[in-house]
C-alpha cells in the first residue's frame, strides 16, 4: 500500500530539536498565499526561534492524502546513527508498541515527502544557525537531504489539545527507572543520577541533575512530590506556576497509574545483564535503551476533573552502532567511581539520588 503523501506547498514552523530529528507544526496555506523566504525573528536566548518555511507549488501529490489535524511532522537528521523511517516504523510496531495500548502511545504514521521539502528546512537552519539562533548543542548537524519519508506525530502539545477549557503539558523523559543492573554492589547512585554528576563536573559547574527517575515509580508520595518538584525546577517552571490543582493530580497519577512501572519493568526485562555483560549490539537489548530513552507526555485540564492524558512517545529503536558508546560510558561510570558518593566522584553534594537518601 502507497504511503500517504504531505501537500504540496506545505508551511512548516520550526517547534523543536532534539539530538535524531527536528519537530516541525504544520499548516497549509491558501492557494493564493504567494511563497516566502524562510522568515527568522529576532531572538535571544539558546532556544531556537520558530521559523516559517514554505515551498514553491509542485504538482499535485498522489490521493490518499493524510490527516493533519493535531499532527506534527518529524524529520530525521543525518547521523551515522540513524535508521531510516520506514524500517524504523517497523520495528516500533513489532517489537515496542505491542507492550502497551494505545491510548498509551502518541499516534505516529510515515508520510512520503514532496521533493525540495528537506532542502528548504536545511536552508533554514542553516540561516539560524548563522543568526546564532540555533542551540550550540546541535550545531553543523543538518537533516537527511537524501530522505523521502517523514513521521507524522500526535501533537501533544496545548494547540493538539481537543478537550474543553485550558490544560497544562508537560514532557519529560522517564529515563532509568531501575538501577543499572551493572552498578557496583552498594552504589549510591542511580544510573541518571551518576551520569548526571559527571556531566556536572565536566561542565565546570553545570547544575546537573534536580530529580532522581527513581522517584517517578517511588511508593511514597513525599517522594514523587519531590521528585515533581525538581524536574519542574529544572524546566523553569513551579508547582505555582502549573496550579495546584493540576501539581496534586499529576502526583496521583504517577501514583496510582501503572504506565511507568511498567516501563521499568520492561527496562529489566530486556537489560537483565548490564550494558558490560550484556548482549550490547542485541535486539532486546536495544529496546531497552529505547524505553530508557523515550518521553513521557502529559497533558492535564487545568480546571475540572478531566482525566490526565499520558502517552509515550519518541520510541526509535536505538542502533547496534551505538554499542560502543553505551559500553564505554558504563565502564567509566563504574572505574571514575560515579556510583559512589565521594570526594573523587563529586559525592559531598549528592542530594537528590534516591539511593544515597536511602544509604
Amino acid at each position: 500500500m502507497p504511503l500517504p503523501s504531505l501537500p504540496p506547498s506545505p508551511r512548516l514552523t520550526f517547534l523543536a530539536e532534539g539530538a535524531a530529528n527536528i519537530v516541525y507544526r504544520i499548516s497549509l496555506p491558501p492557494p493564493s498565499t504567494p511563497p516566502l523566504s524562510a522568515s527568522l525573528p529576532s531572538y535571544s536566548g539558546s532556544t531556537p526561534p520558530p521559523s516559517e518555511i514554505e515551498f514553491p507549488t509542485l504538482s499535485p501529490s498522489p490521493p490518499s492524502p493524510p490527516n493533519l489535524q493535531h499532527r506534527l511532522l518529524r524529520l530525521r537528521k543525518a547521523l551515522p546513527t540513524a535508521t531510516p523511517i520506514l524500517p524504523a516504523q517497523a520495528h516500533y510496531a513489532t517489537l515496542l508498541a505491542p507492550h502497551f495500548s494505545a491510548a498509551e502511545l502518541v499516534a505516529q504514521t510515515p508520510v512520503a515527502l514532496p521533493p525540495g521539502l528537506v532542502g528548504a528546512c536545511n536552508s533554514a537552519l542553516r540561516a539560524m544557525e548563522a543568526a546564532g539562533a540555533r542551540d550550540v548543542r546541535r550545531r553543523g548537524v543538518w537533516l537527511d537531504g537524501c530522505a523521502k519519508v517523514g513521521l507524522l506525530v500526535e501533537d501533544m502539545t496545548a494547540e493538539g489539545w481537543v478537550g474543553e477549557g485550558d490544560v497544562v503539558c508537560l514532557a519529560l523523559k522517564p529515563k532509568w527507572l531501575a538501577q543499572s543492573p551493572g552498578a557496583p554492589r552498594g552504589a549510591r547512585r542511580c544510573r541518571s543520577c551518576a551520569v548526571g554528576a559527571m556531566r556536572r563536573e565536566e561542565e565546570e559547574g553545570g547544575k546537573g541533575r534536580a530529580w532522581c527517575p527513581l522517584g517517578l515509580v517511588a511508593r511514597e508520595r513525599a517522594v514523587v512530590e519531590r521528585t515533581m518538584e525538581g524536574f519542574l525546577a529544572e524546566c523553569g517552571k513551579g508547582e505555582q506556576s502549573v496550579g495546584e490543582a493540576v501539581w496534586g493530580r499529576v502526583v496521583d497519577f504517577l501514583m496510582e497509574d501503572g504506565l511507568l512501572g511498567r516501563l521499568r519493568d520492561l527496562q529489566l526485562r530486556f537489560d537483565p545483564r548490564g550494558v558490560v555483560e550484556g548482549e550490547v549490539e542485541g535486539e532486546e537489548f536495544r529496546m531497552a535503551m529505547t524505553l530508557r530513552d523515550c518521553t513521557l507526555y502529559l497533558r492535564v485540564p487545568s480546571s475540572g476533573g478531566g482525566r490526565v492524558e499520558a502517552k509515550l512517545g519518541d520510541m526509535d529503536l536505538k542502533s547496534a552502532a551505538k554499542a560502543g558508546y553505551w559500553r564505554g560510558l558504563e565502564e567509566r561510570l563504574v572505574r571514575e567511581d560515579w556510583y559512589a558518593v565521594g570526594e573523587r566522584s563529586g559525592g559531598a553534594g549528592e542530594t537528590v539520588c534516591l539511593l544515597s537518601k536511602k544509604a
